[in-house]
């Protein structure tokens, strides 16, 4: 099959994202405007590949960005001075792609599309390509990826369908979740849709302690606003709020594009156990009456190697969902570079590791 690749920097967005839009497993993260704040704020590079058929028709598409720099709450800036002398280079990521609308040819077009990468990694001085993959697409390739020199590590997401009424949604939800829902509504908990620029704000209050909230909210507002003009206010991203006598208890930031929702951040109190099920559950209560055809809760580890990771995958798994297979791949380029960047960015961590050899020689 002839394909032709084009690699453009910048999109039409509404035509970006109406070609998304054919194919109903593309989410929030491959949109045009997703990687926006970060080229704002940190002078990130999205990137965009389309792969072409004969008849001109796009056949595959991927949104990515390029990072030049370290970004986010835990940046350290001497490190990324360090890191910048040594020219460690950049990193590729994207999220839940690329998305393929010809599935008789998906192993070729994916293939054109990695062959893309490695020539924008190659122009713009990338070390590290890390990626996701769209998590309801079944048997996906990952041969592809091996062959092309990514490691590659599983990954679940519990997936509720929507397309049914709110009733059998509840019927279908686990015993201890349903019991949950009812002792929230006994308590009062007031739930909402917000509209506000503060909800951004909210979000860190309730996923940090006190100490570390003012500086995180000072050293992230220019990429708050930047996500809240460019996402939120577009409808790409909404935050949902359970509150108890108007005071924070829980937040959710969902992706909303294409009949699909997806959960990207969750922040609760520990001061009422109930919120958290709560907030979810009159989530996908909205979700269900507005239309909107899935809810995916959010990534687990399938091989949990801690309490907290079986409990997150556990607690993923009671809402009437069904579970689907992604993978996180990465591909380093030059690993010298990427050890000693990894050295110089967290010494302690490396440290750790270190020891824990020695104790298990030992």
């Amino acid at each position: 099959m002839k394909l032709e690749v084009e690699i453009t920097y910048e999109v039409d967005e509404s035509l970006w994202n109406k070609t998304l839009k054919i194919n109903q497993y593309s989410l929030g993260s491959q949109t045009a405007e997703c990687y926006i704040p970060h080229k704002f704020t940190y002078n990130s590079k999205p990137v965009f590949i389309k792969v072409f058929n004969c008849s001109r028709e796009i056949v595959g598409q991927l949104s990515a960005v390029i990072h030049f720099t370290n970004y986010g709450i835990k940046t350290n800036r001497i490190a990324d001075l360090i890191d910048s002398k040594i020219n460690s280079g950049s990193t590729l990521r994207w999220s839940h792609g690329p998305i393929i609308h010809d599935h008789e040819n998906f192993e070729e077009i994916f293939s054109k599309i990695l062959f893309a990468v490695d020539k924008i990694a190659k122009e713009n001085n990338v070390n590290i390509v890390s990626c996701t993959t769209p998590p309801k697409v079944s048997n996906f390739p990952i041969s592809v990826f091996k062959k092309n020199g990514y490691s590659v590590k599983p990954w679940i997401t519990y997936i509720t369908n929507l397309q049914r009424s709110t009733d059998e949604i509840f019927k279908s939800l686990h015993n201890k979740t349903r019991y949950d829902i009812r002792k929230a509504e006994k308590e009062d908990l007031q739930f909402e849709i917000s509209s506000s620029r503060e909800s951004m704000d909210i979000y860190f209050e309730l996923k940090f302690n006190k100490e570390k909230i003012n500086q995180i909210k000072k050293n992230n507002k220019k990429f708050s606003d930047n996500i809240w003009e460019n996402l939120f206010q577009k409808g790409l991203k909404k935050n949902f709020i359970v509150r108890f006598q108007n005071k924070p208890q829980a937040i959710i930031t969902n992706f909303l594009f294409n009949g699909n929702i997806s959960q990207v951040g969750v922040a609760t109190s520990s001061d009422n156990k109930y919120a958290g099920t709560f907030l979810i559950w009159n989530t996908i209560k909205w979700a269900s009456e507005n239309n909107y055809r899935t809810y995916d809760v959010g990534g687990a580890n399938p091989n949990p190697i801690s309490s907290k990771e079986k409990g997150i995958e556990l607690f993923k798994s009671k809402w009437a969902s069904e579970k689907h297979d992604y993978y996180i791949c990465t591909k380093v380029f030059n690993k010298t570079k990427y050890r000693i960047s990894k050295l110089i960015k967290n010494p302690k961590g490396i440290k750790s590791k270190m020891n824990i050899k020695k104790q298990n020689r030992d």
